[in-house]
């Protein structure tokens, strides 16, 4: 699977396509660790555009597609070293595309010179990170608007 799939930098022609993606992955595939209320609400903020507008600005900020042209995931890390979104098309799931994002976020990284990269983890993509190497620093309870979602500040130190 893995040559088939390509990576480029998110353009915001890409918008439209990365929030189809973020919602339909979190209603059918974080559905499975979260209650309705938490799918609703999380996936409800999609529908902050500007959000992500910055985000393909100021992060570095990438898309896996495939030889249609379909974006199959999407992943991001700023300067810092914090690994701020990563979701996998519903129908791409386990075949790879995670690992190719990962793979690219970790060579920016080192390009930056960073010591660690940081992420918050939903329940669903703990398993992934701590594959990776992640370990938790914590679990917590973040909230959009007023409903609690657990997630994970996890930590990756990087060998230079």
């Amino acid at each position: 699977m893995h040559s088939q799939m390509l990576i480029r930098k998110a353009q915001i022609k890409d918008v439209d396509g990365l929030k189809q993606l973020f919602f339909d992955t979190i209603n059918a595939i974080n559905s499975r660790d979260y209650n309705k209320e938490q799918v609703e609400v999380w996936s409800s903020t999609v529908n902050n555009i500007k959000s992500l507008i910055d985000r393909i600005h100021k992060q570095h900020f990438y898309v896996a597609y495939n030889e249609n042209g379909s974006i199959t995931g999407f992943a991001s890390i700023d300067d810092s070293g914090y690994l701020d979104l990563m979701f996998v098309h519903k129908d791409f799931q386990r075949m790879g595309v995670a690992s190719i994002l990962f793979e690219k976020l970790k060579e920016i990284a080192r390009t930056l010179k960073l010591m660690e990269i940081t992420t918050e983890a939903s329940i669903t993509a703990k398993p992934f990170f701590e594959k990776k190497g992640f370990t938790v620093i914590r679990q917590q309870e973040i909230f959009i608007n007023t409903v609690g979602l657990t997630n994970y500040k996890m930590q990756l130190l990087l060998a230079n």
